[in-house]
């Protein structure tokens, strides 16, 4: 492909809302995010670890109850495989969301000579894993011209409305050079070109010989894939060949999924795994009190759980009615009721992301919820609507992909619009038809689980007049305003004048109540104290492409013969 240009037609994708895969702790939880970092370029993965001389090698394990979906491939994997294969696969470059700073991977340097192109000039150095049709071969420009496109082309690769609506053209003029055109201009095009799964880079001769990436990987990371069991233990090894060595410390890192919860508990317990993923608060205070040396790390989720109304037909095209079921919803119980507590409400964009930043003032958003009155005051104001509308006893559907957890929380979402006169009703399909009907519009209500969006792009564009996926709003929502500015959003370089454009925007959206937001929460992992470089502080993704982690062989042998003892 060097010197020539990859066309893009103008065909849209998939927006999945739901991973229907993913347990509630991936449903309610990605990794930390703490206040911005210093904006500008870096270099992801040669922070200082904190630690002094890192011991080289050994194996970290880590036990979960969330299977890989389609193992290592990374344009549709959506399971654990999240954790796996982007230490699997070389990436470009990632944005920090944060605060939108660049970090290069396999680009020297990145360039914006106008608000519609980019040229990425590639490193040399990074070459793919041996065992790949490509093994020992640099990285070039072509591999990621052609990746992106089998990323856009893909039908079951989800989130890739920038491939499909945004991008334009790749040029490959050179190996180590990729110019990327966009349609117009749009400040989210570098967080497309390194999201987790769009952004992995594959070998061109793999994608035309049809690799099996799922079992095999193939990449240029700082791992290699050596076993690939969905349901039992995934491994990847050192990448003695990687360009950032002495990265990766470790000598290996293996994933086991275990049945349930108890046998995950009993193989920490036994020193079996290194680290966990706690279901809930409440597992991680166990598990840190069955080793004096655990260490656990909260993270703020980015995903969150919304109630989402069919605008345009009735009865929600009365805007009465859906102020009423507004009110009609009890936050506070439904978070007590339902993660113990250990969520917070918020408006159109998640405020775990990037501090807050994007999103209105808490208080803000109370206002827009009336959370300030009591719940009999609720109730009450939600029944008067109810009946000025004339729909008081209205049978009301709500549909929810057949997920345990989802059931949950939409079966008590029924039993408080119960409470206020409405005859509440959970239709429970299966995650494949559930999802037909969503992008096809076929509901009246329907639960949403929204994955950890970093940026606010995607959560903007759920109340575009075109939607997500540019043919249409799924709610059946248009408001000339809300599109005017979101659109402008998408050309505002400056960050502080897009934040006032997307706050002015949030604010008609939480007086259309299309969606209704229910709660974000937080998420645990437990580590033994041995393990070193874990940076927890890293946000979303950006703690698959941390690469400083070791064990201290010390630290370890005074654990197990305090365990002996």
């Amino acid at each position: 492909m060097a010197g020539a240009a990859a066309e893009v037609d103008g065909h849209f994708g998939v927006i999945l809302p739901l991973r229907a895969q993913i347990s509630r702790r991936r449903l309610l939880a990605s990794l930390a995010v703490l206040p911005p970092a210093a904006a500008g370029l870096a270099v992801f993965g040669c922070a200082d670890s904190g630690d002094e001389g890192p011991d080289a090698g050994g194996t970290l394990r880590t036990g979960t109850t969330l299977p890989l979906s389609f193992g290592l491939d990374p344009h549709v994997e959506v399971g654990t495989g999240l954790a796996i294969f982007p230490r699997v696969y070389g990436y470009l470059l990632h944005v920090d969301p944060r605060d939108e700073s660049l970090l290069l991977d396999h680009a020297a340097s990145v360039e914006q000579p106008d608000e519609t192109t980019i040229i990425v000039h590639l490193r040399e150095d990074a070459r793919f894993h041996e065992g790949s049709p490509a093994a020992g071969r640099a990285v070039t420009s072509s591999d990621a011209a052609a990746s992106i496109l089998r990323f856009r082309d893909n039908a079951l690769a989800v989130s890739k409305t920038w491939h499909t609506t945004m991008l334009s053209r790749l040029e490959t003029p050179d190996p180590q050079t990729l110019i990327v055109r966009t349609n117009r201009p749009y400040v989210y095009s570098l967080a497309a070109l390194g999201g987790i799964s769009g952004g992995a880079i594959l070998p061109v001769e793999s994608i035309e010989e049809r690799y099996d990436f799922a079992q095999r990987g193939g990449g240029s990371g700082p791992y290699i894939a050596r076993e690939t069991e969905p349901r039992g233990t995934t491994r990847i090894a050192r990448n003695a060949a990687y360009f950032r060595a002495p990265l990766p410390y470790l000598g290996e890192m293996s994933w086991t999924v275990f049945a349930d919860d108890g046998g995950k508990l009993e193989a920490f317990a036994r020193g079996e795994v290194d680290v966990i993923v706690n279901r809930d608060r409440v597992e991680a205070e166990e598990t840190a009190a069955l080793h004096a040396d655990v260490e656990v790390a909260e993270e703020r989720s980015l995903a969150w759980l919304s109630l989402g109304l069919r605008v345009d037909r009735p009865p929600f095209g009365d805007p009465r009615v859906r102020e009423a079921l507004d009110l009609a919803l009890d936050r506070a119980t439904l978070i007590r009721q339902l993660v113990a507590g250990d969520a917070r409400t918020l408006g159109p964009m998640n405020a775990h992301l990037a501090d807050g930043y994007w999103s209105p003032p808490d208080e803000e958003v109370a206002a827009a919820q009336s959370a300030a009155l009591a719940p009999s005051e609720r109730r009450a104001r939600a029944r008067t609507l109810l009946e000025e509308a004339g729909t008081a006893g209205a049978l009301v559907a709500i549909q929810t992909p057949d997920v345990a957890q989802l059931r949950d929380v939409a079966s008590a979402v029924r039993d408080q619009l119960g409470r206020v006169g409405l005859a509440a009703e959970v239709q429970v399909l299966p995650p494949l038809e559930w999802f037909v009907n969503f992008r096809s519009g076929r509901f009246e209500s329907t639960l949403l689980s929204h994955p950890p969006y970093e940026s606010p792009d995607l959560p903007a564009r759920l109340y575009h007049s075109a939607g997500v996926y540019g043919d249409g709003n799924t709610f059946g929502f248009f408001d000339a305003e809300v599109d005017a500015l979101v659109e402008r959003s998408w050309g505002e370089a400056d960050r502080a004048a897009r934040r006032e454009t997307l706050l002015a925007a949030q604010r008609l959206m939480l007086e259309s109540r299309v969606m209704l937001q229910l709660f974000t929460g937080r998420g645990y992992t437990s580590a033994r104290g041995y393990v070193r470089g874990r940076r927890p502080e890293l946000p979303g993704s950006l703690a698959q492409y941390n690469h400083e982690q070791w064990i201290d062989d010390a630290a370890r042998r005074g654990a197990r013969r305090e365990g002996d003892n």
